[in-house]
């Protein structure tokens, strides 16, 4: 398997797991998420039932109480235990729900720790086939394999060679060179000029002398 399918594999699992944790917290009060551990209940949804099993759990305390107030058998002491035992399923919901927001929670920095750990595993292997880390003034220049195959260096590009152009100073005594890859050249300024790689010039016994 190739870098670049490890790094596109492990970018498409980090966006499938935040599009799964986006739908567990902003997920409609009857939508349930579907992940590789089982079925998972939105937040809505939790809080929905939990407010409904409160609703039904009080609606039937009520009931029991018109009932037994209505039979003249319950005296107040009875009602103020039933009210207590409401407000026992009422803090026993916001405790399901509040483990439960703790838990989407932990599940997302679970998720977030997991993606910083594929993020740092693509930089180590990029680091471990010798990929060159610093682009700054590498424009134009192509990847080349090193000649000891122990990594990759930049190398420049024969689509984009090197210009020469000679003139002379402005008194005629010195002959000047420019050279440059990215400037824009006007070959009309100059007395000769060429095009080229890795070229170099001397004067040697009153000649200039061209070495590759």
């Amino acid at each position: 398997m190739s870098l670049q399918t490890d790094l596109h594999n492990a970018v498409a699992q980090v966006v499938s797991d935040s599009t799964l944790l986006h739908n567990v917290i902003h997920g409609t009060s009857t939508q349930t998420v579907s992940t590789l551990g089982g079925a998972v209940s939105s937040v809505a949804k939790l809080i929905h039932d939990a407010d409904v099993r409160i609703n039904v759990s009080a609606e039937g305390i009520l009931a029991q109480s018109q009932a037994q107030a209505q039979q003249a058998l319950m005296s107040a002491e009875l009602a103020s235990e039933e009210a207590d035992r409401a407000q026992q399923v009422a803090a026993k919901g916001v405790t399901s729900t509040t483990f439960v927001l703790e838990q989407v929670q932990a599940s997302g920095n679970q998720i977030l720790t997991d993606a910083e750990s594929v993020l740092q595993q693509v930089v180590s292997r990029l680091q471990a086939v010798g990929i060159p880390d610093v682009l700054s003034g590498a424009h134009g220049m192509l990847l080349k394999v090193k000649s000891d195959e122990s990594g990759y260096e930049l190398v420049n590009t024969a689509a984009l060679p090197r210009f020469y152009g000679f003139s002379l100073s402005s008194d005629g005594s010195e002959l000047l060179l420019t050279q440059g890859r990215e400037d824009v050249f006007d070959a009309t300024s100059y007395a000769s000029w060429m095009v080229g790689e890795g070229l170099t010039f001397s004067i040697q016994r009153n000649g200039l002398e061209m070495s590759l």
